[in-house]
């Protein structure tokens, strides 16, 4: 027995998801003519959704859009999607192939979080733990995201926290930082030694949102001279395959033609602050 519905609510729901990144605004003809309904009706339906702040009218192009009281529904997403779920099984993969410990970091303001990491099955490992947190600046994880965010966001980074030293290694200088910014948004992973802790090495790559813009890091890190600069390097391109696989399941959830197109932010990781622990 088929079950009874709401017409009416059914076609306001049909309303909404006329909305998109494409098509962010929508005169009424359209909308009555998309929805194959009489003007007068898609006129009540928007009207009901003015009314109950889920749309708003632009008067001077005559035109709807989704009103920003939709946000609350972005945030009941995130509550429920986490991109920790999505990565696990990559990280599990990456930590037994590598015989190392991998990495999930959020980008979060100025820093990079431990947000996941599967621990290396040797007794002399590197293991960060949850919520750490570490400067764009220093280490793999962080450059990673930093160098693929905006020339803008760099210059202030630089004047907000004029780059401190984690160890004797980490990289201060920023006309230095921005050749390895350079090269690392060319050849799309970033490889770091001792830049967080002596003695360890670390690769990342980004993973980006469906804007390009980076979200979150994945990466490996290990002790030297275990974790080599050619074994290492020989993870890029798994590293890279796994990001965009994670990059992937995040724009097939985030870029149907409903009220939200992306999470830009996964669930943030609560931390004490810069906590700092070894990592490469």
């Amino acid at each position: 027995m088929a079950t009874k519905t709401l017409q009416s609510l059914e076609r306001g729901l049909d309303l909404l998801f006329l909305f998109s990144a494409e098509q962010p605004t929508l005169s009424l003809p359209d909308i009555a003519k998309t929805l194959k309904i009489p003007t007068s009706t898609a006129y009540r339906l928007v009207a009901t959704c003015c009314k109950k702040n889920v749309l708003t009218r632009d008067v001077q192009a005559n035109r709807y859009e989704l009103h920003a009281s939709v946000v609350r529904l972005q945030q009941a997403l995130r509550a429920r999607f986490d991109i920790r779920r999505v990565a696990l099984p990559y990280l599990e993969e990456l930590a037994a192939a590598s015989g190392e410990t991998s990495q999930l970091f959020l980008l979060q303001g100025d820093e990079v979080v431990c947000a996941h990491a599967i621990c290396s099955p040797n007794v002399i490992r590197v293991m960060p733990e949850l919520g750490w947190a570490v400067p764009l600046h220093a280490g793999a994880l962080g450059r990673a995201a930093l160098a693929f965010l905006p020339e803008a966001f760099l210059k202030k980074y630089i004047q907000r926290t004029g780059l401190p030293a984690l160890t004797i290694r980490t990289v201060t200088d920023p006309a230095r930082l921005r050749v390895l910014l350079l090269q690392i948004r060319r050849q799309g992973f970033a490889l770091t030694f001792q830049q967080t802790y002596l003695g360890a090495r670390g690769i990342a790559v980004p993973i980006l949102d469906y804007r390009g813009a980076p979200i979150a890091s994945l990466g490996i890190s290990g002790p030297h001279p275990r974790f080599s600069v050619q074994k290492a390097r020989s993870f890029v391109p798994t590293l890279i395959a796994r990001a965009k696989a994670i990059s992937g399941a995040l724009r097939e959830f985030t870029d149907g033609p409903g009220l939200v197109r992306a999470i830009s932010t996964a669930r943030r990781i609560p931390h004490g602050g810069t906590g700092r622990r070894s990592r490469g």
